[in-house]
């Protein structure tokens, strides 16, 4: 698709008969000024969305990508098409029109919508596969389909649905009851152990989703064969909760084609990057770990609420940098209102994706991010939601697995991580949240404890022991104890070693921290206790970070507010310090960042070569890098910084840490070559 390596598609709206002559060619100057590879127009957008438009309506669309198409070819640019809606994001105050007789989606509570469609309406997916194939004779590069093609999500309704006549009456049949919608949902949600219900309900909604995605493919392809059919998706965690299974759903639309997925990135509007990466590592690269390796990945650098008031240059161009681990084809461009005001030059974003293109091309002709992870290994299962136990069954959000919380953390920390998803390993560490174990048959968990090193949180320690299992980690009983409460206070280290030149280091446990669990073990004297709780009057109340037989930490802290909840608590220089420390005395073939917050490495290893992705999302510059690194002896490390020309340097390790005299800005990265 690209002529570069990395590829630019830029989302580009106007609106036909109020801007589209003018806006044509203004397309055609941002591409020049901004690198562009591909143009994806979007049909029927956000203000100027009218609904499930009718085919009167998508002419004038087709129209002007008609209009465009060849003056896109003599630039070496292709065309795509970005239809804006399927289901619908949600109602907006409109309804269906009169000819369109959709059924409507209904919610847990019976209430329906006005405007978002079932998606288990045959009416509707002929209508998609319809609009689809009319797009299709276009011949374009890529047609998207737009992220609310899911179940949850779609205003007013509460979390989504759905549970309408018809899906009730498939749910029903294959559970042979007559369930009411109330007596259903109750079941979904049963508190405990899951039900059949639960199971019907995920695997009902995978199947009709993916329905509706092979009959579109099916509309396109028989058009236009070589057009690839995207899906943006968006957090992996929610559609856990509606069955999806990814290479199931993706290859429903593909076809005979590579997959291709617009993967959310966090930041629609600029925050803080270090808050930024931590979503990115929880999200982006989760979502990135459950598709199929082969997939083409586009993900949606979006700018909203739109202008530098919104999101700056600079912002926008460390997206484009610390997207890299992602193993991106290119990325997909949405900066200015999808109102008809059009392309606005004067923002300057054209000029930082032009200065950024050389290094994202660099970067991805080195085929770096496709290669052998190494890290942490953060274990997660796609079909968590099958297995989750429930603890009051009142609402959908408690499918949502928790199991990507040390994604955020450790990289944070400077430890890299990579994600799981098969539990057959060996020789790693293994960083267990949630219930992951739950998803596990008792001979796998056991394997997973002989083969490898564990770290739990207090969720997955609960759940070891509920399973009957907590003799693995040598562990008889524990007991929560809430934030706040009065219990603990603070952690304080207890093993006599120094921390960050600090005896008997102290690390805060209130207000901003979490729940913590009391471990009872079953036998002391293999137990190497690193720190304990204590309250505010300076008592001893229960030890802390412990391991155990030398195979297991327990980090005692979880029940966390949400999937993505990393308690601002958690993230101090001595807890970094406590870490990096347990997993180097395990085992250690990649380096961790020492000392510098935020400046998170991404770790691939290939024909004895190490690379490591370093990304600053601290707002200090980092100056002087400390690697720790263990054995690993390497000699010489080429450094291709972001912001500057490729250099060579002499690997000095001293006591088992490499120190690297170069510096990278805030908000800027650098790739380093490491050989022996």
């Amino acid at each position: 698709m690209s002529k570069d390596a990395f590829c630019y598609t830029f989302r580009f709206c106007c609106d036909p008969g109020f801007n589209d002559k003018a806006e044509s060619e203004s397309l055609l100057r941002f591409i020049e000024e901004a690198a562009i590879d591909d143009v994806a127009v979007f049909a029927n957008v956000e203000e100027l969305n009218t609904g499930h438009m009718d085919e009167a309506e998508q002419l004038i669309f087709l129209d002007l990508m008609r209009e465009l198409q060849p003056k896109l070819a003599k630039l070496d640019v292709t065309l795509s098409v970005n239809h804006w809606h399927s289901i619908m994001h949600a109602d907006l105050g409109k309804q269906l029109r009169k000819d369109q007789h959709f059924r409507r989606m209904v919610d847990v509570d019976g209430q329906e919508a006005a405007l978002c469609v079932c998606p288990m309406d045959e009416t509707w997916q002929q209508y998609m596969a319809d609009m689809y194939a009319r797009y299709a004779v276009l011949h374009p590069e890529i047609v998207w389909i737009e992220d609310d093609f899911r179940y949850h999500n779609h205003e007013p309704l509460h979390w989504g649905g759905c549970f309408c006549e018809e899906h009730m009456k498939l749910y029903n049949e294959r559970l042979n009851e007559t369930f009411s919608r109330e007596e259903f949902v109750r079941e979904v949600l049963k508190s405990g152990a899951p039900t059949k219900s639960r199971y019907i309900w995920l695997e009902a909604c995978n199947e009709v989703l993916c329905k509706a995605a092979a009959g579109i493919e099916k509309a396109v392809h028989q058009v236009s064969p070589a057009t690839r059919v995207g899906l943006m998706s968006s957090a992996p965690h929610i559609h856990a909760a509606e069955g999806r299974r990814w290479h199931q759903l993706l290859t429903s639309f593909a076809g005979e084609n590579r997959m291709v997925d617009r993967i959310h990135l966090p930041g629609y509007t600029e925050g803080a990057a270090w808050n930024y990466l931590q979503n990115f590592n929880m999200v982006s690269m989760y979502c990135r770990a459950l598709l199929p390796k082969d997939t083409l990945v586009y993900p949606e650098l979006e700018n909203y609420p739109y202008s530098r008031f919104a999101k700056s240059c600079r912002f926008t161009r460390f997206q484009l940098l610390s997207g890299l681990p992602l193993n991106m084809a290119g990325i997909t461009i949405d900066l200015f209102d999808l109102n008809g005001n059009g392309i606005v030059f004067e923002e300057g974003y054209q000029h930082i994706l032009q200065k950024t293109k050389p290094y994202l091309n660099k970067m991805s002709s080195l085929e770096v991010f496709c290669k052998e992870k190494k890290g942490v290994c953060v274990m997660v299962n796609e079909t968590a939601s099958y297995f989750l136990h429930t603890k009051k069954g009142k609402d959908m959000e408690e499918l949502y697995p928790q199991e990507v919380f040390f994604a955020g953390l450790l990289p944070a920390m400077g430890i890299p991580v990579k994600y799981c998803t098969d539990s057959n390993i060996q020789g790693e560490v293994a960083a267990v949240c949630g219930q992951y174990f739950r998803s596990m048959k008792k001979e796998q968990i056991q394997q997973l404890f002989e083969n490898n090193f564990i770290i739990m949180n207090a969720d997955a320690t609960e759940t070891l022991l509920e399973l009957g299992l907590g003799h693995l980690a040598g562990i008889e009983s524990c007991t929560w104890h809430r934030q706040n409460m009065g219990d603990y206070a603070y952690e304080q280290v207890v093993n006599q070693r120094e921390y960050c030149g600090i005896r008997t280091a102290r690390a805060s446990a209130v207000i901003s921290c979490s729940d913590v669990i009391e471990v009872k073990y079953m036998n002391t004297e293999n137990v190497d206790t690193y720190t304990a709780f204590y309250d505010s009057y300076r008592r001893f109340a229960f030890s802390g970070q412990v391991v155990v037989n030398d195979r297991a930490l327990i980090y005692p802290f979880g029940n966390f507010n949400h999937s993505l909840d990393i308690p601002q608590m958690l993230l101090n220089s001595v807890r970094q310090a406590i870490l990096q420390e347990i997993i180097s005395k395990v085992r250690i073939d990649f380096p961790m960042v020492e000392k510098s917050p935020y400046l998170e490495p991404y770790c691939t290893v290939s024909e004895g070569k190490l690379y490591l992705y370093l990304v600053n999302g601290a707002s200090d510059d980092v100056t002087g890098i400390r690697l720790k690194t263990g054995k690993m002896n390497f000699q010489k490390v080429t450094v291709h910084p972001s912001d500057n020309d490729e250099f060579t340097l002499e690997c000095r390790i001293e006591d088992e840490v490499c120190v690297l005299p170069f510096d990278i800005p805030a908000l800027e990265t650098a790739l380093l070559t490491f050989t022996e």
